[in-house]
């Protein structure tokens, strides 16, 4: 049994092969783009994480470069001074008598922005609004 195909039927057998690969193609056109744009979504985020972490670890670098930057006494005592902070030598000690709270946390974030090389330190009350910070440095 052959069959053969009226003309009616061909033509529409190669109208609905068209529409078919039309549809075809948009879908894959369309799945193609969604999966490039996944990808370039993707790629943007792990940038934006490699950039974050690069930034990081710059900011680390300069941290250690800091630290190992140490500040002598002498370049501490001439911060002190030219801040207009009064401090008198008492042997190997700095003291710095009549400190607010305020003016002695300072001082100490200095220190230890600064990587003041110093062998200790004591605060001591002389009333409630007075402060005295000795500060024995290394060396």
């Amino acid at each position: 049994m052959n069959y053969k195909f009226s003309n009616r039927e061909l033509i529409l057998l190669k109208a609905l092969t068209a529409i078919v690969l039309l549809f075809a193609v948009i879908y894959g056109t369309s799945y193609l783009s969604n999966e490039i744009t996944k990808s370039k979504n993707s790629l943007f985020s792990e940038v934006n994480k490699f950039n974050e972490t690069k930034q990081l670890l710059a900011q680390i670098k300069v941290l250690e470069n800091n630290k190992n930057l140490e500040v002598s006494a002498n370049d501490f005592l001439k911060n002190l001074s030219e801040n207009n902070i009064s401090f008198e030598q008492e042997g190997n000690s700095t003291v710095i008598p009549g400190l607010s709270k305020l003016d002695a946390l300072e001082i100490m974030t200095n220190i230890d922005e600064n990587n003041v090389a110093i062998e200790s330190f004591t605060f001591s009350v002389e009333d409630s609004s007075s402060i005295i910070l000795s500060i024995n440095f290394d060396g």
